[in-house]
């Protein structure tokens, strides 16, 4: 985890370039798991101006350009989806409900 916390520094001690190494070998040397790891939420500019003055392995590059995509924009529509979907929901199981009772009475009565 010390490499997770450490793998933006500047300026790493040995102890953090170890860390940093054994964090992406717990990733599997995979770039794109490696940044989804980091979850950062920064402000993307900093990642712009960021030098990473020590290169610790050659996947350090690919983690950066990873980070510095833009997540893609949420879909409205989706949600409004979801909101529909689950009123429908409610409706038809007030809607059975009422038919249940309704049948009730007339059964009892």
């Amino acid at each position: 985890m010390a490499g997770r916390y450490w793998y933006l520094e500047m300026n790493k001690t040995p102890e953090m370039v170890k860390a940093c190494i054994q964090f992406e070998k717990s990733m599997g040397n995979d770039p794109i798991r490696v940044a989804r790891a980091l979850k950062f939420k920064g402000d993307r500019e900093i990642l712009k101006r960021l030098q990473l003055d020590q290169v610790i392995s050659p996947i350090q590059n690919k983690v950066k350009e990873n980070l510095q995509e833009e997540p893609e924009p949420e879909d409205p529509l989706k949600n409004k989806l979801i909101i529909f979907g689950c009123f429908s929901i409610i409706i038809l199981t007030i809607i059975f409900a009422l038919i249940g009772v309704y049948a009730l009475f007339n059964w009892i009565l």
